[in-house]
């Protein structure tokens, strides 16, 4: 068995040079040879800034830019250092705080997000700044050796299957991320007895993963160990895919909810039925039945599967979907049980906790995790005899668990965990907001989305509180809504009614603002939202729809741009989509700078 990973990647190389490894639509394609080369000739690059074995870089990539991802990823495990992921856009002050407190020596970003980097930024980040086209061009030096043999990865520094990896920051079920460290050896567990290499196989996966989590590094694995081509739609373009899934043979998608749901209204359209598609994998949230009828329905041949883990593996459920039933998590076992608030296992129907017994091997943190029985400890914690209480409240029915509710204050957001407690650390550091909750709605692309409801001591726009947010949270954390309340509504005991803030905002806030998208200001709205729905393939598109929030990164700007510009005849610089991502806050600005000249044609 290999102990690298990135000797993976060599034999690959040697035995399959022109096979596809990543197809991100739109993009391009990386073969396993290029992307060996270009490992190396980032491990070179990273030597030269002065890297050091066991030192930590963070990787600071937008979704669609996964080729260079990929490949700086690799990069860092050939120079012996350890990879931190990290999805952006995210404020400057947010990924130097991350970089530090993960102990970075330096900082390697992609794509065109970080144009407004400084060199006091590179000062206060404590190291170095490196941006992935400088590492990853073709003229940049690979060491000496560098073709691809059958053995270890020569020119690669070698580190012991025991030394870290890689470190994910889990999505903050606790309120605070916790950073998880990935030993060389976790990442090759699942490699094939003997040292040949699998040859790459027949049929393709197509999914969506974000940049930074757990999904991303097992779609990283699952490309290298099992010779998976792997096609990546960032931002998934659902018209796009039922030709994706002919052109690249794709037999299998791994999806989350929100993407599920998008798929099928996109095929529905069109009226396809894949039957190349033999397997449906939702993770991240649970699936709805509405969802499984409709996956059933327009991929007919294909089994569907809800898949539950925690963020710290080694423990999960999957269940069988079938269009017609209630989908469930998975059965009870040895390895599962649902409790109540002293411990005991519920009875047929009623509510408790799940547990879930980690089978695993044994987890290393950054920082310390919370103590078995920590009661200070919110969302997952972790029990004795290595039970884990996971925070979702779910309700038993014929040996089945189903899904009921997070018991915590966790949003899941196409198909991403956003902690509420740190969007509200956030609002109140603002000199006018005495009090805030931050709760979720639902939201038709995203399942659910962040809102907020603030009570303040002096006048404060939404849109100012949400500037406010989005220089200290990253993208998906700022709420899409906030709104301002007399007082927040309380129990006896003081604790803030969320359920009920959610159901005030979908009967009022939520009804105003349907009412008002319905009745666009003037051309331009109408130009900015038939753009939206053309570069994002979603709809509906509203005022308050974030070009971000539904899959856009900065490569797609420029595309959103130039579409715009094609509408309108006039001049239209991504950089303005990048400042006004919403798209009534964009129709807004070109109003605005429109005015000054002689506007739309």
């Amino acid at each position: 068995m290999p102990g690298l990973l990135h000797d993976v990647l060599a034999r690959r190389a040697a035995a399959h040079p022109a096979a596809p490894a990543f197809t991100v639509d739109g993009v391009g394609t990386l073969d396993y040879l290029s992307w060996h080369l270009g490992a190396l000739r980032v491990a070179a690059g990273l030597a030269a800034r002065g890297a050091r074995p066991g030192e930590r870089v963070v990787l600071a990539f937008e979704d669609g830019d996964w080729l260079s991802f990929a490949t700086c990823f690799m990069g860092v495990l050939a120079a012996g250092g350890v990879a931190v992921p990290v999805r952006a856009p995210v404020p400057a002050p947010h990924l130097l705080s991350t970089a530090a407190r993960v102990g970075a020596a330096g900082l390697v970003v992609g794509g065109r997000w970080w144009e407004a980097a400084t060199e006091a930024d590179e000062a206060a980040s404590g190291g170095w700044l490196a941006h992935a086209a400088d590492l990853t061009a073709p003229t940049g030096a690979a060491p000496t050796g560098a073709a691809p043999t059958g053995g270890a990865t020569a020119g690669a520094v070698r580190r012991a299957g025991t030394d870290p990896a890689a470190v994910i920051l889990t999505s903050g079920t606790t309120g605070a991320a916790k950073a998880v460290l990935s030993s060389h050896s976790s990442l090759t567990d699942d490699w094939p007895e003997g040292d040949d290499v699998p040859p790459p196989q027949d049929n393709a996966l197509f999914t969506s993963v974000a940049i930074g989590t757990n999904a991303a590094q097992s779609v990283l694995k699952s490309c290298l160990l099992n010779g998976v081509h792997v096609v990546l739609g960032q931002p998934l373009a659902p018209e796009r895919l039922a030709g994706l899934i002919e052109e690249h043979r794709v037999s299998a998608l791994s999806v989350v909810p929100t993407t599920a749901r998008l798929a099928v209204a996109a095929l529905r359209r069109q009226g396809h039925a894949p039957a190349r598609v033999r397997s449906v994998v939702s993770s991240s949230a649970p699936l709805d039945q509405p969802t499984v009828d409709g996956l059933a329905e327009v991929f007919p041949q294909a089994e569907i599967f809800n898949v539950y883990t925690v963020a710290e593996g080694g423990a999960g459920l999957q269940h069988r979907c079938l269009p017609g039933r209630p989908p469930a998590l998975g059965a009870l076992g040895q390895d599962a049980r649902v409790v109540d608030d002293a411990g005991r296992d519920v009875a047929p129907g009623e509510v408790g906790e799940l547990w879930l017994r980690h089978t695993g091997p044994a987890l290393s943190y950054l920082e310390p995790a919370p103590e078995p029985g920590d009661a200070s400890a919110t969302g997952t914690r972790y029990l004795a005899d290595g039970w884990i209480a996971t925070g979702d409240l779910c309700r038993l029915d014929d040996g089945l668990v189903h899904f009921v509710e997070r018991a915590d204050d966790v949003i899941v957001s196409g198909g991403l965990n956003i902690a509420s407690a740190t969007v509200e650390a956030a609002l109140r550091t603002h000199a006018a907001v005495k009090d805030v909750a931050v709760f979720g709605v639902p939201h038709a692309a995203l399942g659910r989305a962040v809102a907020a409801a603030v009570v303040l001591t002096a006048p404060a726009t939404a849109a100012a509180l949400r500037e406010h947010c989005a220089q200290r949270l990253p993208r998906d954390h700022v709420p899409l809504d906030i709104v301002v309340a007399e007082e927040l509504p309380v129990t006896p005991n003081g604790k803030v009614r969320k359920r009920l803030l959610t159901e005030q905002y979908v009967r009022t806030y939520q009804a105003a603002a349907a009412a008002a998208t319905e009745a666009l200001e003037d051309e331009v709205e109408r130009m900015v939202f038939a753009a939206f729905r053309d570069t994002l393939a979603v709809e509906p598109i509203r005022r308050d729809s974030d070009f971000f929030r539904l899959g856009g990164h900065s490569l797609l700007a420029t595309r959103l741009a130039a579409e715009l510009e094609r509408r309108t005849g006039q001049s239209v610089e991504p950089a303005l989509v990048l400042r006004h991502p919403r798209a009534g806050d964009l129709s807004d600005a070109l109003r605005r700078s429109w005015a000054r000249g002689a506007g739309p044609r």
